[in-house]
């Protein structure tokens, strides 16, 4: 399933126990995100105040993997790179201490504004 900052809907709905992410996991599915990174645009659409909002520190596009690898019912990110230092920083980002609920209801607060 589609899962980004931009394509929000799936993340806000599990924020609030609903939707297709927390039923699947209930059901003991494993969720797939794919796209979290919207084909390479979305790390080029991310500011630094946007990535330290998520974690401090993390790089655009790790702050977007993060974002998306924290939301309830998603067990894995799939992910597409064009070099093994691109996995690297994926895989440093998502042993980041996740989000929490709280916080990832702040970042779709502040992307939902006009």
């Amino acid at each position: 399933m589609p899962v980004s900052l931009v394509m929000m809907a799936p993340i806000v709905r599990a924020l609030h126990g609903r939707g297709p992410l927390p039923a699947a996991a209930g059901a003991g599915l494993r969720v797939m995100a794919s796209a979290p990174l919207l084909g390479g645009e979305l790390p080029g659409m991310v500011d630094r105040e946007l990535a330290d909002l998520i974690r401090p520190g993390l790089a655009p596009a790790q702050a977007c993997v993060l974002s998306v690898a924290s939301c309830p019912g998603v067990a894995d990110v799939l992910l597409a790179t064009s070099g093994a230092p691109h996995w690297r920083q994926a895989a440093d980002a998502i042993v980041q201490p996740a989000p929490t609920a709280a916080k990832l209801r702040e970042i779709t607060d502040v992307l939902a504004s006009p």
